[in-house]
Formats: structure tokens, C-alpha cells, sequence
């Protein structure tokens, strides 16, 4: 795939990067726009991909009145998340990306309304929470008609997280200078990230996702099939007595004792179908995905 570069951008976006490189005090030279140009690119196919997988609907505005749930993407690269209308209001998360590295600063609402029709190029303006206007919007993703809130709900929340965390780590990817490795995906940023994005203290979304684990591994450990949301199902498979036999190292040659081992119960988790197709939709090229050899797969 051709890599992008800062002049094959449409010129409104290229004055949005320019704009955010004087910002960020960033070097105004060719390497500098052209990373940019790159990251931009990766961050838009991202979202195209992940809303596609969803089913949401790019649209060019979105009414006032519109009861649907919706992700919108600015020009700077920070997203907007608007749940279902209930009521006369809805909740709205905005996540400031940018340039970041680290966790994304987020801004939440619980009672945010729209104060006109939200357009494409333009500003959106909110009211009744602590974000009061965003910067222009490069695309509108919405919900389809006909879906219950519930699930609008369900669909923007896991976009929301989705495209965070990947526009997090392709800014991190791709950065000019060194970035100290953030520990984005460990137990303590997961509980960090969480307990922000619901208003809960720390200490409070940990004992949530502990209590799910330990049920989780309860229910398994006493023999039930346990679903773990849309990841899957995790259970006890029997696994037969093995003999001890002799193998050999395919990178040495060298033999290999492999000791006998008693029959057994022993872990198991099956993804679900919806995760191997949304695995089998990501594009390799974004996050460095390297092909297995079948020498990887053996060893």
C-alpha cells in the first residue's frame, strides 16, 4: 500500500494538520507533515472500519430532534461520542486525542443535548455538560434507524473504546521521538481507563472487575460453560493421560524429552464468531502485524 503523503490530503485537512503542528510546537518541516499525513490516513481508515463493523451510517448531519446515537470524528482527530436520545437528553463522551500518547483525556456528560443540527465542516455545539463545542467535523457516524436504544447504545460504547485506544496507539506508533512504553492494555490502565470513562473511583471499577472475574473462574472451575460477554465462552475440557516421548528441536535438532503426564482437566476459551470476524476485518498493515511462518506456528 502507497504510503500518504502530506500533499495527497485534501487541502481542509491539510490546513487542520498545519494548524495543529504550530499548536503542539512541533517542527514545520516536510518530515514532520508527512508523519502527520500518515497518521491521519491510518486514524481515518480505522474508523471507517470500525463504524462499518458496527453498521453505522455516515451521514452529512445530524438533526437536532435525531433520537440516534452517534461517534463523530474531528478534524484535530478527536472523536465525540453521542448515546441514544432518552428522554431529553443523552450522554456525551469527548475524547481530546490529538498528538496524545498516553491515556486520552476524556470529558463526559450525562445529560448533553444538541443546541442546533450538527453538519459536516462545521463546529457542534452542545448543551447541559462541560463540552460546549467541538472543532470542525470531518465525519458524522449515526446508528441506523429501527435499532433500540439499548443497542445504539451498546454499538457507540464499543466504537468509543475501539477507536480511543487505536487512535492512542498509532499516534504512539508513529511518533518522530521516542515514546517511554505506555502501559495501555495492563490490569491498572484497564481499571484507570474504565473508572474514568463511568465516573467511579479506582478503587471501585477494580472490586467490579475482580467480582466478574472470580465468577467468571467459578463457574468454570465448577464445570458450566461460562460466557464472557461477546468475547465468548470459557469452560474445563478433559485432556487424556499422555506417555512421555521424545521430539526434536526443529530450530537445533537437539531431542527433547517431553515427560508423561496424567490425565487431566484443563482450561479452555472459545472465542465467539462475531470476534473471529471482526479479528479477520482489521487491516494487518495499521498496527505492524507480521505474517507467521510455518516455522513460527510449529515453534
Amino acid at each position: 500500500m502507497k504510503e500518504v503523503k502530506f500533499e495527497d490530503l485534501p487541502e481542509t485537512i491539510r490546513k487542520q494538520l498545519s494548524l495543529l503542528i504550530q499548536d503542539s510546537g512541533l517542527p514545520e518541516d516536510e518530515e514532520t507533515r508527512n508523519r502527520l499525513a500518515l497518521i491521519w490516513d491510518e486514524k481515518y481508515r480505522l474508523f471507517t472500519g470500525q463504524v462499518g463493523s458496527l453498521g453505522l451510517e455516515l451521514v452529512q448531519n445530524l438533526d437536532r430532534e435525531d433520537p440516534r446515537g452517534a461517534v463523530l470524528l474531528t478534524y484535530s482527530g478527536s472523536l465525540i461520542s453521542l448515546g441514544p436520545l432518552r428522554g431529553k437528553s443523552r450522554w456525551l463522551e469527548y475524547a481530546s486525542i490529538k498528538l496524545r500518547t498516553d491515556v486520552p483525556e476524556l470529558v463526559r456528560g450525562e445529560k448533553a443535548g444538541l443546541a442546533g443540527p450538527i453538519r459536516l465542516d462545521q463546529a457542534a455545539v452542545f448543551e447541559g455538560c462541560p463540552v460546549k463545542r467541538s472543532s470542525a467535523l470531518f465525519r458524522i457516524a449515526v446508528c441506523p434507524h429501527g435499532l433500540s436504544a439499548d443497542d445504539q447504545e451498546r454499538r457507540i460504547r464499543e466504537a468509543t473504546v475501539y477507536l480511543t485506544n487505536g487512535f492512542v496507539k498509532l499516534n504512539r506508533t508513529r511518533s518522530r521521538t521516542p515514546v517511554p512504553e505506555v502501559e495501555q492494555f495492563t490490569a491498572k490502565a484497564i481499571i484507570g481507563y474504565i473508572a474514568k470513562k463511568n465516573g467511579v473511583t479506582q478503587l471501585a471499577a477494580r472490586g467490579l472487575i475482580e467480582d466478574y472475574l472470580s465468577m467468571v473462574e467459578t463457574g468454570m472451575l465448577l464445570g458450566e460453560r461460562v460466557s464472557v460477554g461477546k468475547l465468548g465462552s470459557a469452560s474445563l475440557r478433559y485432556q487424556a493421560a499422555r506417555k512421555a516421548r521424545l521430539t526434536r528441536n526443529l530450530r537445533t535438532g537437539e531431542e527433547i524429552l517431553i515427560p508423561a503426564k496424567p490425565a487431566c482437566l484443563a482450561p479452555r476459551f472459545t472465542f465467539s464468531q462475531a470476534v473471529k470476524d471482526k479479528c479477520a476485518s482489521v487491516d494487518p498493515t495499521l498496527f505492524g502485524a507480521e505474517e507467521e511462518t510455518e516455522e513460527d506456528e510449529e515453534g
